[in-house]
This record gives C-alpha cells, sequence and structure tokens, in this order.
C-alpha cells in the first residue's frame, strides 16, 4: 500500500488531537498556548473549532487519497463514535470533582485510551478491511493511550509534590488514590506536615502504583501488537517506542 494514502486520516486525527488539547486546557482554566493571556481562551476556542472544521473537510473527501468508499465511510463512522466518546469523558472528569480510582479509570479509557485507539483503527483501515486485524491495532492503540494518560498524571503528581505545603488542589488520580487508602489531600501528613518519611513513602507509593499500571498496559499493547503480523523492522521500532513510552514521568526517590 502507498504510504500517502494515509495522510488525510493521519491529519485529521492530529487535528482533532490537537483541537481536544487546546479545548480541554480552556476548559480546566488552563494557559492553552504559550504566551497568551487568559482573555486569549476565545482565541483558543476559535482556533480549536476552525481544527475540528478542517478535520472534518478532509474526512469527507478521503477520496483524494484514493480510498474506496467502504473504507472511507468506516473511517468516518470510527472518527464520529470515538469523538462523541471523548466529549463523554470530558464531560465525566468535568462534572465529578473528586472521582474514585475507577472513575479516573475510566475517564482515561474515554478519553486518551479511545482517542489514541482511533488513530490505529483509521491507519490500518487504509490498508485492510480484515476485523480481526483492527481490533488488535484498535486495543494496542488504547493501550499506548492510556499509558499517555498515566504520564501526564505522573506530571501532575509531580507538580504536586512542589506545590503541596500550600493550601493547593491536588490532581484528581492523586486524590483518589489517598482516597483509596482512607486518607485526604488535605491531611498533615500529605501536606508535609507529618514525618517526611511518610509523606515521601505516599508520595512514592502513588509513583509506584501508576508505574505499574503503566506497565500492566504495555504489557496489554505488547500482546496485541504480537498478534498483528508486521514486518520485523516496524514491529520493533513500535515496539520500543510503547517500552519507552511505559517509563516515562517521575521516578521514585
Amino acid at each position: 500500500m502507498n504510504p500517502l494514502r494515509a495522510i488525510g486520516v493521519t491529519t485529521s486525527w492530529f487535528l482533532l488531537q490537537t483541537a481536544a488539547h487546546v479545548l480541554d486546557k480552556v476548559e480546566d482554566h488552563e494557559p492553552a498556548l504559550p504566551g497568551l493571556s487568559p482573555y486569549g481562551q476565545g482565541i483558543c476556542t476559535n482556533l480549536s473549532t476552525g481544527m475540528i472544521f478542517v478535520a472534518e473537510w478532509i474526512l469527507n473527501h478521503l477520496e483524494l487519497d484514493c480510498i474506496d468508499a467502504g473504507a472511507a465511510w468506516d473511517i468516518q463512522r470510527a472518527f464520529h463514535e470515538t469523538v462523541l466518546s471523548v466529549c463523554s469523558g470530558q464531560h465525566l472528569d468535568l462534572s465529578v470533582p473528586l472521582p474514585d480510582l475507577a472513575t479516573c479509570w475510566e475517564i482515561a479509557q474515554k478519553k486518551s485510551g479511545s482517542a489514541f485507539g482511533l488513530g490505529c483503527y483509521v491507519g490500518a483501515r487504509v490498508a485492510t478491511n480484515q476485523t480481526d486485524r483492527l481490533l488488535h491495532f484498535d486495543k494496542f492503540g488504547t493501550a499506548v493511550g492510556t499509558i499517555v494518560q498515566i504520564s501526564d498524571d505522573l506530571k501532575d503528581l509531580e507538580a504536586d509534590a512542589i506545590k503541596q505545603a500550600g493550601n493547593h488542589t491536588l490532581s484528581p488520580m492523586a486524590n483518589a488514590y489517598l482516597s483509596y487508602l482512607g486518607l485526604s489531600g488535605q491531611d498533615p501528613i500529605y501536606l508535609g506536615f507529618g514525618p517526611k518519611a511518610q509523606t515521601d513513602s505516599l508520595q512514592n507509593s502513588l509513583i509506584l502504583y501508576l508505574r505499574l499500571e503503566a506497565m500492566k498496559y504495555a504489557e496489554i499493547g505488547r500482546s496485541e501488537l504480537r498478534a498483528i503480523p508486521l514486518a520485523k523492522e516496524p514491529h520493533e521500532r513500535i515496539l520500543k517506542m510503547l517500552n519507552h513510552l511505559s517509563w516515562l514521568g517521575v521516578a521514585v526517590n
């Protein structure tokens, strides 16, 4: 297959992923783009809206990439269903102020997991219509996307560690983990007012928990990758990327 045929679907995916990232920042009241004041939220919203419509235009003209009508319809269906999943995950994220661990993982799957699963599915759909292969690509991408979310959670945790001496709101994952242990983000032991060894122990136990989850999803990804008949070189390159992703984040002290 000519790899140029995948340009349209990958461009659409990238545009939608970027638009979702910008909108997520705006909805969380965080700087969406460097150098913009809080009043720049309107600019960011307009830019993301434009990217969404450009992506939709590309998806409506996949025949320009010599993609047949059946494949084009399936690719469009996958995009639309996944966008709805991401939106439902974002709604859950915004509407539940203190999610438990199960809800945190549900949000991760619906947002980052399903988005990366879509990217792998539509890229493969350009080349094949074999359901079993497409399912493996989808599950592989979902595992990768969940690892990416875990990496973001680890970065949030690093920020929490810097801020914890003050009266700050912890990341949802940190709060959910502490709640699971019967603690709270406002407990003196976690805010650094208790013995330092206990504070560090809690911090490191959460990091270890997230790392183990990343390793779990990496193994799921490897299992799906083994089921996909790929040439040796691309298989090894993807495997290397997966191994690297699963170890991103904050190191345990």
